[in-house]
């Protein structure tokens, strides 16, 4: 991962001409501050966090003529308020906006309100190995809909975010529980594989399923974070959903060091673990937690959190939370 920091509008020019296409750009604070963590995965892709106080950039119909590349920027906004333009369109980008622009084309970037973030996978438009015509019809209409881009959506970003350090789950990215982290090319054949299943998702049409070991596999485990605690969810149904064998999910979370029963325990047993902290009058008590957390009774939810957390459900709740650490 490469840092970068900017005091001054022209200098985060450079900085963001530098890592993604060239650009022309503006501050809207008397002090400007900018900040870019960029990470390249290969020569086809990369992925940046990209912070600032506010500002404007502009791929002139001149810089845009001399494009050397079909690079597409994937955006997710993860804070503050902007609107993106291209050939005519203008979009407008809040927390939670997705939107997918093409770099050989003008565009112009409005984010000017202060508190700036957003999460950028710049990708070669032919390396995804999409129709032109659907990369075509994504640009077009600039924003990805969001009754469609929820789950693939969230799958590519946050596993993104991981590997840009920007607040996902590094296990996630990095394949599992091993620690060792992703391959060589594996994380960028995975991001790659996320992005295209986006884009496709985003047109409806039927189910799409990540095409790589590594991609299946993140998505499932975004899945079981957010189902968790639904009760009778199980490993057949966690196949039936993502439209392939109970044996097939096995064997790419085996490929991790990884089981999907036991990384369904673990959240299920996360869950637990946050309403146990959460007390107070309307505090439930313990066999209640377990029932709400998909566990089949108090009994063997109570094995399973001394097994992970070293003591019981009661005896946590009973402990102080821990105090974050006093800033400098």
């Amino acid at each position: 991962m490469v840092v970068l920091e900017a005091e001054s509008a022209d200098t985060w020019e450079a900085v963001v001409s530098g890592c993604f296409v060239p650009l022309n750009c503006a501050g809207f604070e008397p002090d400007f501050t900018g900040r870019m963590e960029h990470t390249a995965l290969d020569e086809r892709l990369s992925v940046s966090l990209v912070t600032t106080c506010g500002t404007s950039a502009e791929r002139s119909p001149r810089l845009a003529a001399r494009a050397a590349t079909d690079d597409l920027h994937l955006s997710l906004q993860r804070s503050s308020t902007g609107r993106v333009v291209q050939d005519g369109r203008v979009t407008p980008v809040r927390p939670g906006s997705v939107t997918v622009y093409a770099t050989d084309r003008p565009y112009y970037l409005d984010y000017s309100p202060p508190g700036q973030q957003q999460l950028i996978v710049q990708v070669s438009g032919s390396s995804l190995g999409l129709p032109a015509r659907m990369i075509e019809a994504a640009t077009a209409r600039l924003a990805v809909p969001s009754g469609q881009r929820s789950s693939a959506a969230g799958s590519l970003f946050s596993y993104v975010a991981a590997l840009a350090g920007a607040g996902g789950d590094p296990a996630g990215a990095a394949g599992g529980e091993r620690g060792d982290g992703p391959r060589p090319g594996e994380a960028a054949d995975v991001a790659r594989d996320l992005a295209q299943v986006m884009i496709r998702a985003s047109f409806g049409g039927g189910p799409v399923v990540p095409r790589t070991a590594g991609g299946l596999r993140h998505t499932v485990q975004e899945f079981l974070r957010a189902h968790a605690t639904t009760p009778g969810l199980d490993v057949e149904e966690v196949a039936r959903c993502h439209f392939v064998s109970r044996r097939k999910l096995y064997q790419v979370f085996g490929e991790a060091g990884l089981a999907p029963a036991e990384f369904l325990r673990r959240e299920r047993l996360r869950a637990a673990a946050r309403l146990l902290r959460a007390g107070g009058p309307g505090a439930r008590p313990v066999e209640q937690v377990a029932y709400a957390c998909g566990f089949d009774d108090p009994t063997t939810f109570t094995r399973a959190f001394r097994r992970v957390y070293g003591c019981t459900p009661r005896e946590w709740r009973a402990r102080p939370a821990p105090t974050p650490p006093a800033t400098l």
